[in-house]
């Protein structure tokens, strides 16, 4: 048996390279795309844990987070003696003094990175890098930081603390770490910054080969100005952080796997039709129905496992080279990028998945194997007739595609917060009716097209590419239900964007009625503050303007253990500027209202409580935003630099003028200055970013739907090939041929891209009113990519013939003679 089982498995792979190419080529698509957006999500979430804990998480049990002034931390530093005493042993205490430096790469960009301050003998000894003889550098750079700098001088420049340290290389040892960051001796870097004594945060270590069990640990010191977080609850706030990022990576890359399989499933239909006979022969030698079922499973794990081999490593290759970007704003792409390695549950994950897809894809062929008889081998036609495996009447599956349809937009529409499974059953629910639909609706449109042409005189090319397509309606339904899927991820994912677009500038010209908003030009790409709080005070005496409005925001302001965003602005005079707003969604997400009082940790006056006033839609961060007056938070933090400073000229001032006076304040602060519309830009670049992921899987779809296709045809041409090399024998040309495969491709084509339009107009709106809202709590501006589908008419029919050739190329090699000896 074991010999039949490697006869069927390879025979066929010899025989068929063409087809395994396909096969093999669909599901590492999927899987390719899956690896790398689960490669790009755990990075993210690396990376945001790395920053904050210092990107030294070896034997880190916690840390002692300040949250004062740091120049008056400096009358603290007896915590560390206080805390050291109370510690259980085994645990030592590692202060750290983390900043923010600034680097100078190509094009004038500046990077910002974490520059750690830390006891560099205490560091070496406990890592057993250094012995007597070895000198301790003074500074550590990243490999990843290095290799961005390309340095071909002997020294480089470090903007830190408003200066500028400049550093030679031969003092730097390169540190072969993911991520981008300098360490410097933790006294060096007081000294430099006058912070003498002064640390951000006290980290708790669990020394090497230490009997103490650090799971249950949790401190119950309590000092003023200083929090305790546990490991957990650090790695649990990046997880709650870039949640929805990840849920949605997860999301995206599943339907572009659905996609595949559905391809894949196709395929096998091909695979049990061109060895239908082989089956019959096998069961009149001996073989069991069993074997038949294991010969096709087997054969699907095989393939499921080269193919998940191809597409994991495809995975790896697109991670690497960052060509699926991940953006959150609480990420940093530049530290995302630097991440080259990764968890192997993700590689076993994704080829579990390719196995386990490939053998759901090739079920219904197993069991029609399992179910065939001796008798097959008296039929001489190697027809595909493939009824459905659904045996129940039409009335029935019209009645289930209703009932899929409706309960999916009903339950996808529920509005739960952060709650997107709801979404996702009415998303699933809704498919799988319009999956039903493409089956059951093949012969309906054939009908209606036959009644409609029936007083035209239309080639014979067209009524047997229609006769062709019925009679192959389950094999077809999956194309139909490919190209579908394509299409409605395309139209509903375009929705998606074209949606936030739309919100998006609603949003700009609500929020920002200046005439012109000034921002650091080398600090752009970071979103770094970057300018002088000082030009708000010069630009305030200037008679020109109108209004002089700050603009700050912090992207990881903590709250309740979580990560928010706080926007600081200055706020109309109907609302109390001692109080604060918050964003609808942070209200519908966290149930933190109007009226309710939040506990802050300021830098000036410690904790304090803040009331909510109102609630305002303010569309900028998915996790939610705080909105404070700008005078209030003078009173509780300190800052020397803005994001932004957004200018409003008086009407009757002079436009030239003042223009030039911008240009210089630009020039010689190092800014630039952006209208409505080039911040709207800068805006929209932003979020293209963010969605740059939706861009790559809406191409994915098309190819693999584009390869279903071009493999459907391809297998029609030689499964049907005596059929057509008969019907060219007896003197259809070259031209009716291709009408032939032209007028199938033609139907499958609309027929899908039809069903996926329909589709997106019931899927779209629960993405943006059920899965978006409950995820993000955003109440977007719904708008639908019409514009496409009026160029839907031009397109599909150049597509069609650009697509028809790849098929042609096959009959028009093919030989008559050859495919018409029988023996």
């Amino acid at each position: 048996m074991i010999q039949i089982y490697i006869h069927f498995i390879f025979g066929y792979f010899k025989d068929h390279l063409s087809k395994i190419i396909f096969n093999i080529l669909s599901i590492s698509l999927g899987i390719a795309l899956f690896v790398s957006t689960q490669i790009n999500g755990w990075k993210a979430e690396k990376s945001l844990i790395d920053q904050t804990i210092g990107f030294n998480e070896k034997n880190f049990i916690g840390r002692y987070i300040y949250s004062g002034n740091l120049i008056q931390n400096r009358s603290n530093h007896s915590i560390l003696k206080n805390l050291d005493d109370s510690l259980p042993n085994g645990i030592i205490v590692e202060p750290e003094l983390h900043l923010k430096g600034y680097f100078k790469i190509e094009d004038n960009q500046i990077i910002s990175i974490p520059v750690i301050g830390r006891d560099m003998i205490t560091h070496f000894n406990f890592e057993n890098r250094i012995n007597t003889f070895q000198r301790i550098p003074k500074y550590i750079l990243s490999k990843s930081l290095l290799h961005k700098l390309k340095k071909s001088t002997n020294t480089i420049q470090l903007s830190l603390c408003n200066k500028q340290l400049e550093i030679n290389i031969s003092e730097i040892e390169e540190i072969s770490k993911d991520g981008i960051f300098a360490i410097m001796d933790l006294e060096r870097l007081q000294n430099f910054c006058n912070l003498t004594n002064s640390y951000t945060t006290i980290k708790l270590i669990n020394l090497p080969y230490s009997k103490f069990d650090e799971k249950n640990f949790y401190p119950t010191n309590t000092f003023n100005d200083w929090t305790f977080e546990s490991k957990k609850e650090i790695i649990e706030r990046a997880g709650i952080a870039l949640g929805s990022l990840k849920i949605n990576l997860m999301i995206i890359s599943l339907v572009s796997v659905l996609i595949s399989f559905f391809m894949v499933s196709n395929i096998y239909t091909g695979l049990f039709l061109s060895r239908k006979i082989e089956f019959g022969i096998l069961l009149s030698m001996g073989g069991t129905r069993l074997n038949n079922f294991l010969l096709f499973i087997v054969l699907s794990i095989l393939m499921g496992f080269l193919g998940g081999g191809i597409g994991t490593y495809l995975g790896i290759t697109i991670s690497k080279l960052n060509l699926v970007k991940t953006v959150s704003t609480v990420t940093d792409s530049l530290q995302i990028e630097s991440y080259q390695d990764f968890p192997n549950d993700i590689l076993f994950i994704g080829i579990t998945l390719s196995v386990f897809g490939s053998i759901i894809s090739a079920i219904f062929n197993a069991i029609k194997a399992y179910n065939i008889l001796p008798i097959e081998l008296l039929r001489d036609k190697n027809e595909s007739s493939v009824n459905s495996p659904i045996n129940i009447s039409n009335h029935s599956k019209w009645i289930i595609l209703i009932l899929l349809i409706s309960s999916g937009m009903l339950i996808g529409n529920l509005k739960i917060e952060k709650q997107i499974l709801p979404g996702l059953i009415g998303v699933a629910l809704v498919i799988l009716g319009f999956i039903l639909l493409n089956f059951i609706s093949i012969p309906y449109f054939i009908k209606g097209i036959r009644k409609l042409t029936n007083t035209l005189n239309l080639s014979p090319s067209f009524i047997i590419g229609l006769k062709e397509i019925e009679l192959d309606s389950w094999k077809n339904g999956l194309i139909i239900s490919t190209i579908m899927l394509s299409t409605s991820l395309v139209f509903t994912l375009s929705t998606l964007t074209m949606s936030y677009e739309s919100s998006l500038k609603h949003w700009i010209d609500e929020e920002n009625k200046s005439d012109f908003s000034l921002i650091s030009e080398e600090k752009l790409s970071s979103g770094e503050p970057g300018v002088p709080i000082g030009l708000l005070h010069l630009l305030k005496t200037k008679n020109i303007f109108l209004e002089v409005e700050p603009f700050f925001i912090n992207s990881k302001f903590i709250l309740n253990g979580k990560y928010f965003t706080l926007h600081v602005l200055n706020l109309s005079n109907s609302f109390n500027k001692d109080q604060i707003l918050v964003s609808k969604n942070l209200c519908f997400l966290e149930k933190i209202c109007k009226g309710d009082i939040i506990l802050i940790n300021s830098e000036k006056k410690g904790q304090i409580r803040l009331e909510i006033q109102g609630e305002k839609e303010h569309f900028f961060s998915e996790r939610g935003t705080i909105l404070m007056d700008f005078e209030l938070f003078k009173k509780l933090f300190s800052t020397e630099f803005l994001n932004s400073i957004r200018l409003t000229f008086y009407k009757n001032t002079k436009r030239d003028e003042a223009y030039e006076f911008v240009q210089l304040i630009s020039k010689k602060y190092n800014l630039v200055y952006l209208d409505q519309n080039q911040l709207k830009k800068l805006y929209l670049e932003g979020m293209n970013q963010v969605f740059s992921v939706l861009d790559t899987l809406k191409i994915s779809a098309i190819l693999i739907s584009v390869l279903s296709l071009v493999t459907s045809i391809f297998y029609f041409v030689k499964e049907k090939s005596k059929i057509l090399a008969g019907l060219k024998a007896i003197g259809m040309s070259l031209t009716q041929l291709y009408s032939l495969l032209f007028y199938q491709i033609l139907f499958l084509l609309c027929s899908g891209i039809l069903s996926g339009i329909l589709n997106s107009l019931i899927l779209a709106p629960i993405v943006v009113f059920g899965i978006n809202q409950n995820a993000f709590g955003w109440n977007l501006i719904f708008s639908f990519p019409v514009h496409f589908v009026a160029k839907l008419p031009i397109l599909i029919p150049i597509f069609t013939a650009i697509i028809t050739l790849i098929p042609f190329y096959f009959i028009y090699r093919m030989k008559i003679s050859k495919e018409l000896n029988y023996e």
